[in-house]
C-alpha cells in the first residue's frame, strides 16, 4: 500500500511538470536537480534559455488552457507547454483558459524549444510566436494558468523569477481564476495530493520560512505582508 501511495504522488508530480523521461523528470524531485537543469536547457531563443531541440509548425487545434497540437510538414504533434498548469475543463476558469490559447496560437506560426516529451508522449516545451510572444508565460500572466512550482529547478534562476513575478503579479491583481476566493488547483483536482516545492540549488539565500495555509479545495498559499495570498507554493 505505501508503494502504490507513493507512486500516486510522484506521478502527480510528472503530470504537473507536463511529464518528463526517466532522470530528468525525478532530477527535480532529488538532490540532482541541477543536472535536471542542464538536461533541459541546451539553448537561447527570443533570448531566453530553453530546450535545444526546436520544432516550427502551425497550430491546429488547442485542447484546453495548456495542451495543443501543432502541424509540422503535415505530421501532427501533441505539444504541453511547460511550467504551467491551467485549470481542467471541468473546473472554474477552464475554458477561459483554453478560449486565451485559442485566441493566441490557432493558426498561427509557432517554434516549440523542447528537450523532453511526458508520458502521454507531448511535447514538453517552450511555445513562442514569430513575434517572440511567450505563450507559457502568457497563459500565467493572465491569470488563467498556475506557475508549476514542483519542477521550477529544471529552468534558470531568470526564467524562475519571470514565471513567479508573473504568476504573483496575477494573483494580487485578481485575474484570470484568482477572483475566486479559495481557487483548486488542477494537480489537486487530478489526483488529490499537493506536491512538494523543491529548493533549487542557485537560488538565493531564504528569508524566513512563512506560515503555510492549505484551502479546502487543495493548493497552498502564504500571506503577504500588504494581507494578500500567495498561490507561489509553500
Amino acid at each position: 500500500m505505501k508503494f502504490i501511495v507513493i507512486f500516486a504522488v510522484l506521478s502527480a508530480a510528472l503530470l504537473g511538470c507536463g511529464g518528463g523521461g526517466g532522470a530528468n523528470a525525478s532530477g527535480t524531485r532529488t538532490g540532482s536537480t541541477t543536472s535536471a537543469a542542464a538536461a533541459n536547457q541546451g539553448a537561447s531563443l527570443c533570448g531566453l534559455e530553453v530546450g535545444a531541440q526546436v520544432l516550427s509548425g502551425l497550430v491546429t487545434q488547442v485542447h484546453d488552457g495548456d495542451t495543443l497540437t501543432l502541424s509540422v510538414a503535415g505530421t501532427a504533434h501533441p505539444i504541453r507547454p511547460d511550467r504551467i498548469d491551467a485549470p481542467e475543463l471541468a473546473q472554474p476558469f477552464g475554458s477561459q483558459s483554453q478560449m486565451q490559447l485559442q485566441s493566441a496560437v490557432p493558426g498561427k506560426a509557432v517554434k516549440v524549444a523542447y528537450s523532453k516529451t511526458d508520458q502521454y508522449d507531448r511535447i514538453v516545451g517552450a511555445v513562442f510566436t514569430d513575434s517572440c510572444r511567450y505563450i507559457n508565460l502568457d497563459q500565467g500572466a493572465s491569470g488563467l494558468a498556475w506557475f508549476y512550482k514542483a519542477c521550477q529547478c529544471e529552468i534558470s534562476p531568470a526564467l524562475r523569477l519571470q514565471f513567479a513575478q508573473a504568476h504573483n503579479t496575477a494573483v494580487a491583481a485578481n485575474l484570470g481564476l484568482w477572483v475566486q476566493a479559495e481557487p483548486e488547483a488542477p494537480w489537486f483536482y487530478r489526483n488529490c495530493s499537493e506536491p512538494a516545492t523543491p529548493v533549487c540549488p542557485d537560488a538565493p539565500a531564504a528569508s524566513p520560512t512563512p506560515t503555510c495555509y492549505s484551502g479546502p479545495h487543495g493548493g497552498t498559499h502564504t500571506i503577504t505582508a500588504d494581507g494578500h495570498k500567495d498561490y507561489s507554493g509553500c
